[in-house]
């Protein structure tokens, strides 16, 4: 270690309510508290619900988070950790990364979002420029460090740190023969995170005469989404099953029992979504978009990533007829799943391990 046991100061929203950023976030500091002092500004609206309440409670946690900042720079060997929002809350990313730069801190910022990676964004350049070319940035695959550092020079130094880390991997299950080939989805059952075209390729592999039968599996919001789902449920009768939203070993089941995850994100900033990650795991076959970190995380032999600008309906029925046709190939593309998964889940580990000694100011193993 350098000098004194470094003050890491956390601004980033902590559980609940739990989603991926928030789990990340809790296992970094987690670990983090094993090798330095961690100091928790909780940026969490308490809530996933845009309301004025939900205003108010972001506004009132960064101003606290902002005297914590302020604090932090009177400690010895001081750090600011944050990741960077997504959307217009980069202002507040800006505001505290601003004061831990006054204040002479050390600057990592973690990037979760692609919103301003493809295209520079005033915003991001900002956060940047005011963060300084002493700041260390991370983000979750190599893709996205390169078309990041196109749009936004500078002499700062970039880390890899992908999600897989964050995930364990599932246990080798027996697999069961049956005529039916079980597709799935798992997340918020909405537009942007591809329900209707889900539906839609549900529809077109029935058409075809494919033994199917599709799996949802996640909340429903918003009314018209539920009634979307409701008529495709009297349309294909038993072809098509929702279980609603599932947490813990309840997803990890569902998933198992999945031979293909379909996930048709319309989402434009989808960075590494956890739940592909999941099915991976758990030795689940592909077919994907290809947005944000997937093409590089996903590979061929798991399913096709198909361009977001072709007929997903069209590909992924073809590649399940395919594989309806040919199960000893679906077969290997659920164990190639599994074995991207457990690859990407070590060099994870090693690229984390880095990460933490960046944050902690620790010396690198080996080195």
């Amino acid at each position: 270690m350098m000098g004194e046991k470094r003050n890491i100061v956390i601004a980033a929203a902590f559980p609940p309510p739990l989603h991926g950023l928030a789990k990340i976030s809790e296992s970094i500091a987690s670990d983090l508290a094993e090798f330095a002092h961690v100091h928790r500004c909780d940026l969490s609206s308490r809530s996933l619900r845009r309301s004025w309440g939900y205003h108010w409670r972001r506004v009132s946690s960064v101003l606290m988070a902002a005297v914590g900042v302020l604090r932090n720079g009177l400690r010895p060997n001081p750090c600011l950790y944050i990741p960077a929002d997504g959307g217009l809350g980069l202002v507040y990313t800006i505001l505290l990364t601003g004061l831990a730069r006054l204040s002479q801190q050390a600057i990592v910022i973690h990037h979760h979002s692609f919103s301003a990676i493809d295209q520079r964004r005033w915003l991001m350049s900002a956060l940047v420029s005011i963060a300084g070319n002493g700041a260390v940035h991370v983000f979750l695959c190599r893709m996205m460090q390169l078309r990041f550092r196109k749009n936004y020079r500078g002499e700062w130094r970039g880390l890899i740190s992908s999600n897989a880390v964050h995930l364990s991997a599932a246990p080798d299950r027996r697999l069961r023969e049956r005529d039916e080939i079980r597709i799935g989805l798992l997340s918020n059952l909405t537009t942007e995170k591809g329900l209707y075209l889900f539906l839609d390729l549900l529809r077109a592999c029935v058409q075809c005469g494919l033994p199917i039968t599709g799996m949802l599996a996640g909340p429903i919001q918003f009314e018209e989404d539920r009634a979307a789902v409701e008529s495709a449920q009297r349309q294909l009768g038993a072809r098509l099953i929702h279980v609603g939203a599932l947490y813990g070993p309840d997803k990890d089941e569902f998933l198992a029992e999945l031979d293909v995850f379909v996930f048709p994100t319309g989402y434009r900033n989808e960075a590494q979504p956890n739940v592909v990650f999941e099915a991976m795991s758990a030795g689940t076959a592909v077919i994907t978009f290809a947005r944000g970190c997937l093409s590089e995380d996903v590979s061929e032999d798991c399913g096709p990533i198909i361009d977001p600008s072709d007929d997903f309906v069209s590909a992924a029925c073809a590649q399940i007829r395919s594989w309806s046709d040919d199960r000893k190939s679906l077969a290997a593309a659920k164990a190639a799943a599994k074995r991207r998964f457990v690859a990407l889940r070590a060099t994870a580990a090693a690229d984390y391990g880095n990460l933490l000694c960046a944050i902690a100011d620790l010396e690198l193993p080996g080195s």
